[in-house]
């Protein structure tokens, strides 16, 4: 069975692959090619995507646990004004790099605590997670909008801090590397590690599989969910802050929905809502897929935001069908 399991991930990946491929030679035949392909919109696309990456890896580890955060897109908003708020106020009278560093501990500490709050729920009072990170969802955009009375806090005097999302490596030859796509490298490379190399990546995917079994086993189920929450609030919570930079401010009116693109983005890349199954390979080309073609829409369409929704739908939909007809062909 494990081994089924691997195999319709890669073959899922590939498929990703094979799909993005086939869609960016697409849209050579169209009028929007000189612009998609131009080194502008390829730096915009990866940093974009990176972004989106970043906390749909944290999505499809609570994924492959059977769970679900529905509070990402206020907790990256909540972050991302929490974050401005410590550097330009609390932080303010010290120099630029201690005051950003503390607002950044400070930002991802606070998203560890709303991870472990999720875990707890869920796991010692047995509550729906769709249910408790609902709550939050709302919770959090509330939050985000009082931290400074609705509005946005700016954060473009801190350059170095702008670095983080718009800045590049290697700026100035053919092919420079967007920040934002080192951090998801990271990020992945990390989780990989985790979930492929280490006890609790065997441990996450049992509690997927079969939660009772695995307790009787002697996993300690609590543990497991707390790591993969404050995994995702962490996750959240390192978006937020890229998300601040890349917009250089705080602003809580963002990332509503987002929720649904990283859910999206691991679901394409082969994670079962039932849990148990997940990559973080496909989940970033997942991410890659959709911001190529949020990218493709917003240069053949007219008004391309009415269209986000229904893309995101659409390819949400999709993939669970296909995930569907998977497991029917292999039982």
């Amino acid at each position: 069975m494990k081994r089924l399991n691997w195999r319709i991930l890669r073959s899922r990946e590939a498929s990703v692959l094979i799909a993005l491929l086939i869609f960016c030679g697409a849209i050579f035949f169209t009028s929007a090619r000189s612009t998609f392909y131009s080194q502008l919109n390829f730096l915009n696309v990866l940093r974009q995507m990176s972004m989106l990456g970043i906390f749909a890896i944290g999505e499809t580890i609570v994924i492959i646990t059977g769970g679900i955060d529905l509070s990402l897109g206020s907790l990256i908003a909540f972050t991302g004004m929490l974050m401005a708020f410590l550097v330009t106020r609390v932080c303010a009278h010290l120099i630029d790099p201690v005051a950003i560093a503390l607002g950044i501990l400070g930002t991802l500490a606070a998203s560890a605590l709303i991870g472990a709050f999720h875990g707890t729920l869920i796991h010692k009072l047995r509550l729906p997670a769709f249910v408790v990170t609902l709550a939050t969802l709302l919770l959090l955009r509330s939050q985000s909008l009082i931290i400074n009375d609705r509005l946005q806090i700016s954060i473009a005097n801190y350059k170095w801090l702008l670095f983080l999302a718009n800045g590049n490596f290697f700026d100035h030859t053919f092919l420079p590397i967007p920040v934002p796509l080192v951090i998801l490298l990271l990020v992945a490379a990390t989780a990989m590690i985790a979930l492929h190399k280490m006890r609790i990546g065997r441990y996450l995917y049992s509690i997927g599989c079969n939660e009772q079994a695995s307790r009787l086993s002697g996993i300690n189920v609590y543990r497991v969910k707390l790591f993969a929450y404050c995994a995702s609030a962490v996750l959240g919570g390192v978006a937020g802050i890229l998300w601040a930079s890349y917009n250089a401010q705080g602003d809580p009116s963002i990332a509503v929905g987002y929720e649904l693109d990283a859910i999206t983005a691991a679901v394409v890349g082969g994670a079962n809502l039932m849990g148990g199954e997940g990559s973080v390979v496909g989940t970033v080309f997942g991410s890659l897929l959709l911001y190529v073609i949020f990218s493709a829409i917003n240069m053949t369409l007219n008004n391309p935001d009415l269209w986000r929704g229904t893309i995101v739908g659409g390819v949400l939909l999709f993939a669970v069908l296909v995930t569907a007809f998977q497991q029917r062909k292999s039982q």
